[in-house]
């Protein structure tokens, strides 16, 4: 019995037919609605140098305003160096591949370690730096976020 005679002959054929595509139809439309998908991760890009040290500025900021009798600081940071990142190589032989990973993202090589950069000094312009212990203090607290020697950090009185 072919598909041809089961439309032409029994009603109750024809709609199971008709319920079967109805549903087929259904469960189609249904996987091309947006809602949850499962997403597979992606590769983060690395903050570039500049976004690095504007967050680290601002944390600082935002920590050392904190001090009593800071009141409102600016930071600005000199890095030493532009950091550096180790990626991925495929060695066969004598030659050598970066290795890069393809998605929907585009493509990038596969980042191994990377080496921020390190800060050469600090300027700190505070509201209350005209007082000589929170000038102290902010000398202080940058030399020791930073990791850097006292003599590499200059904090100045803000201008009214």
């Amino acid at each position: 019995m072919g598909l041809s005679q089961i439309l032409k002959g029994d009603k109750k054929a024809k709609l199971g037919i008709y319920i079967l595509l109805a549903v087929g139809i259904g469960l189609l439309l249904l996987g091309s609605l947006p809602g949850k998908k499962e997403s597979v991760p992606q590769p983060t890009l690395a903050p570039t140098e500049a976004d690095y040290i504007a967050a680290l500025e601002e944390r600082l900021e935002e920590t050392l305003s904190t001090i009593e009798g800071a009141g409102q600081v600016s930071l600005t940071l000199v890095p030493r160096d532009r950091g550096s990142v180790d990626v991925g190589k495929d060695v066969s032989g004598e030659s050598s591949k970066t290795v890069v990973l393809n998605g929907q993202g585009g493509s990038q090589a596969l980042v191994i370690a990377e080496k921020y950069p390190e800060m050469r000094g600090a300027i700190v312009v505070a509201q209350g730096a005209g007082s000589d212990k929170v000038r102290a203090e902010l000398t202080e607290a940058v030399s020791t976020a930073l990791g850097i020697g006292t003599h590499r950090v200059k904090v100045y009185k803000m201008r009214s």
